[in-house]
């Protein structure tokens, strides 16, 4: 996936760039970025999220367990994008980003 970054509406703005998720109930705070990622059972989700800064938490519950999810993560700098590699679920995952 090639992605202009350059040509991102609000670049300041939070915001999910690609994902193999869908996004639901967006939520943007001074310092915080929250959504649900909805996707098919027993796939990965890669996502590339744009920040304005790196995030220094990082949340992630499942919906329908109501527990953590294990995620793996890469803030680069140089674009404001936060690469984040978790299990999708049907019922969704809230993932929640503090900076």
């Amino acid at each position: 996936l090639l992605f202009n970054l350059e040509r991102i509406d609000e670049p300041e703005k939070p915001q999910v760039l690609a994902s193999a998720s869908r996004v639901f109930e967006e939520s943007i705070a001074e310092d915080t970025y929250s959504f649900l990622a909805r996707s098919p059972e027993n796939t990965s989700n890669i996502m590339r999220i744009r920040l304005p800064d790196r995030p220094k938490k990082v949340r992630l519950k499942s919906i329908a367990h109501d527990k953590p999810v294990d995620a793996v993560s890469v803030w680069d700098r140089e674009s404001k994008t936060f690469l984040l590699r978790f299990e999708n679920e049907a019922e969704g995952v809230e993932v929640c980003l503090n900076w």
